[in-house]
C-alpha cells in the first residue's frame, strides 16, 4: 500500500506561533501518548512526510511553471501573476513557505528528541512487535531526510536562513540569526553523507516490515537529493565556476547511477513517468501520493471539454524547443516546418504538451481560432496549447461517468533528472563532454544519449565531436525538454543566473481556412525581470516577529 500522507495535527505547532507544548490542540494527545504508542508514533512520522510538496496547481491554483517562460496561466486573478508582473514583494509574497517548512522542520526536530531509543515496552507481546521494531529503526532516518529536504526547499528560496536542530521556545524561535546558504548547504550534505551509509534506510520497504509501502525515503532518495544539491552548489547563482565543486557534483550522481540496479532504477517509458500508478515505476525514485482526485484535470482538461477550465497554457517558448525527430532545432522561418509543426518532432512533445489536431482527451482538438476548444471561447487556451503531462485522460466529467478521479503522484526525484544531473556537472568539471576516466567510466554524452534513446522517445545521440559549449547549451534544452512541468525551470534559469532570457513569451495563432490551417508564431507578453527575483523576499510577517533575519537583496 502507498505510504500514505495524514494531515492529521501530531505536531502542528508554529516555528514561532506558541510556546512549546506537552498537549497539541488539534489531536487532544499529550507527547506521552504519542510517544509510548508505536501506532501514534507512526502517525507522527506521516505528519512530517506531509509537508512534502507537490506542484499540482500549488501556486493560487497555479503551476510554478506558468511564473517561466514554458507556461501561462489563464486566470489573471491568480496570485502567480505577482511573480511576473512586478508586483510581487514582501507584503504580497507568492509561494510563502516559510512557515510551512519551518512547522515540518520543528516536527522533525520534535521527534528527533522525543522518539530516539523508544523501545514501547507495553507492546512487546503484539505478534507485529518484532516488524514494528524494525520498522521503526528506520523512522529517525526517514525524519532526518525530511528536515534536510526541508531545508534544501527552503535555501534554494531565500538563500540564507536560520539553522535549527532543536526544539525552541517562542522567545528563543523569534531571535535566531540565519545561517548562510553555505552552512546550511553543508548540513544537508553531511545529513546526506550520514544517511548514505550502508545500513541507514533500505532500497525498498518490500520485504521484512508489518505491511508493504511505497513513498517512503529509501537510500535512492538520499542519493538523489545529495545530487540535487551538490549540482546547485556548484552552479553559476551559489558559486563562482570551480571544478572541483562540478565534481563533486559528478560523484554525487555517479554513486546513485553506478548503484542503479542495486538500487532498482532505471530509465521507463516516458509516458508511463506521470499516470496513476507511477509510484511503482523503477525510474521515480521519490513521488508524494496526493491522493484520489479528479482536480488536477478539471483544472487542465480544455475548454470545450466536459468539466474542463484550462489554468496551464504551455507557451510556444517551450513548444519550440522540442527538436525534430532527427534530431535538427525546429525553425519557424522553414517553410516546411512552419506549415506542419507538428509532424516528425521529439515524441516527448506529444506526451508533454496538447497541440491542434491531437486526440486528447477523447476527441480532436480544434484550437483554431472558433474551434471547439480555440479563443474567442472564455478561458480557451491564451497560447494555443493545453497541458498534456500528468493529466490523465481516463477521468471523464461527462454524465454518468464513474471515472471521475484517479490517484496522482507528484514526482521528487527520478533518475532520468539524475542522469542530466551528472552531464551537466562532468561536461563542466572536465571541460569535455566525452571524458571518461577510471572513477567516471561514463561520459557526458553518454547519460544524455542514454535518456534520448529510451524506449518511447528514441532521439538521435547528440555528435560524438559537439564541444563543451554547444553540448551545455543543448544540455539545457534537453533538461527543459525533459523535465517540463515537474517543478525544475523555475529553479534552472535561476541557479545559470539566466533569469533575463526567460522575459519574452510567444504563442501560436492558428487560423483554419478550407479545412487548412496556418499556423503564425506572435510575440504574447514581456514579463517583468529585477535581479533581486533570483531569490523570494522574505515575508515582513516574518520579518517583524525576528528583527535578527535580513532582507535579500533590493525587496
Amino acid at each position: 500500500m502507498n505510504f500514505k500522507y495524514s494531515l492529521i495535527g501530531l505536531t502542528a505547532i508554529l516555528l514561532a506561533g506558541c510556546n512549546f507544548m506537552d498537549c497539541d490542540e488539534s489531536s487532544n494527545y499529550t507527547k506521552e501518548d504519542i510517544f509510548t504508542s508505536y501506532t501514534r508514533t507512526k502517525q507522527m512520522v506521516t505528519n512530517i512526510y506531509s509537508y512534502l510538496p507537490n506542484g499540482f496547481c500549488n501556486i493560487d491554483g497555479a503551476m510554478q511553471d506558468a511564473a517561466t517562460d514554458d507556461a501561462v496561466h489563464v486566470y489573471e486573478t491568480s496570485g502567480i501573476y505577482r511573480f511576473i508582473d512586478g508586483t510581487w514583494s514582501a507584503d504580497h509574497t507568492v509561494d510563502d513557505v516559510w512557515q510551512n517548512y519551518y512547522n515540518g522542520i520543528r516536527a522533525a526536530n520534535l521527534y528527533l528528541q522525543e522518539a530516539t531509543g523508544l523501545t514501547f515496552d507495553d507492546w512487546k507481546y503484539n505478534d507485529n512487535y518484532e516488524a514494528w521494531m524494525k520498522e521503526f529503526a528506520y523512522y529517525e532516518y526517514e525524519v532526518r531526510f525530511l528536515r534536510a529536504y526541508f531545508y534544501f526547499e527552503l535555501i534554494k528560496r531565500y538563500r540564507n536562513v536560520p539553522l535549527v536542530t532543536e526544539v525552541l521556545k517562542v522567545e528563543e524561535a523569534n531571535n535566531v540569526k540565519p545561517s548562510s546558504f553555505d552552512d546550511v548547504a553543508q548540513f544537508i550534505l553531511d545529513e546526506c553523507n550520514f544517511l548514505a551509509e550502508e545500513g541507514r534506510l533500505p532500497v525498498n520497504y518490500i520485504n521484512g516490515l508489518s505491511s508493504e509501502e511505497t513513498g517512503r525515503i529509501t537510500r535512492g532518495a538520499v542519493l538523489a537529493l545529495r545530487s540535487r544539491l551538490t549540482l546547485y552548489m556548484a552552479s553559476p547563482l551559489y558559486s563562482a565556476d570551480n571544478h572541483l565543486k562540478w565534481k563533486t557534483a559528478a560523484k554525487a550522481a555517479y554513486d546513485l547511477i553506478g548503484k542503479a540496479s542495486e538500487l532498482g532504477y532505471g530509465l521507463s517509458r516516458y509516458a508511463e513517468l506521470f499516470g496513476a500508478e507511477n509510484n511503482t515505476v523503477k525510474e521515480n525514485i521519490l513521488v508524494r501520493p496526493v491522493g484520489n482526485t479528479g482536480s488536477f484535470e478539471q483544472a487542465n482538461f480544455p475548454i470545450g471539454v466536459t468539466g474542463g477550465k484550462t489554468t496551464t497554457c504551455p507557451t510556444e517558448n517551450l513548444v519550440s524547443c522540442y527538436e525534430m525527430k532527427t534530431g535538427e532545432t525546429f525553425d519557424w522561418s522553414k517553410k516546411s516546418m512552419a506549415e506542419d509543426p507538428y509532424t516528425n518532432r521529439d515524441p516527448r512533445l506529444g506526451m508533454t504538451i496538447a497541440y491542434n489536431g491531437m486526440k486528447w482527451p477523447k476527441n480532436e482538438l480544434e484550437i483554431w481560432e472558433g474551434g471547439a476548444n480555440g479563443l474567442p471561447l472564455t478561458n480557451a487556451t491564451v497560447t494555443g496549447y493545453y497541458l498534456k503531462k500528468y493529466v490523465n485522460s481516463d477521468i471523464s466529467f461527462d454524465a454518468g461517468s464513474t471515472a471521475t478521479a484517479k490517484q496522482h503522484n507528484w514526482i521528487l526525484f527520478r533518475y532520468g533528472e539524475i542522469l542530466l544531473n551528472y552531464a551537466e556537472a562532468m561536461a563542466h568539471a572536465f571541460d569535455s563532454p566525452a571524458y571518461t576516466d577510471a572513477e567516471f567510466s561514463m561520459s557526458a554524452l553518454d547519460a544524455v544519449n542514454q535518456l534520448r534513446a529510451r524506449a518511447d522517445v528514441n532521439m538521435p545521440p547528440y555528435p560524438s565531436d559537439i564541444s563543451k559549449e554547444d553540448f551545455i547549451e543543448r544540455l539545457k534544452n534537453e533538461r527543459r525538454v525533459e523535465l517540463a512541468f515537474e517543478g525544475h525551470r523555475f529553479w534552472d534559469v535561476r541557479r545559470w543566473k539566466e533569469l533575463d532570457e526567460t522575459a519574452d513569451i510567444y504563442k501560436v495563432q492558428i487560423i483554419k481556412v478550407d479545412n487548412e490551417y496556418a499556423y503564425n508564431r506572435q510575440f504574447y507578453e514581456r514579463r517583468e525581470v529585477k535581479d533581486c527575483m533570483y531569490f523570494y523576499p522574505i515575508s515582513n510577517t516574518e520579518l517583524y516577529k525576528n528583527r535578527n533575519l535580513v532582507q535579500n537583496p533590493n525587496w
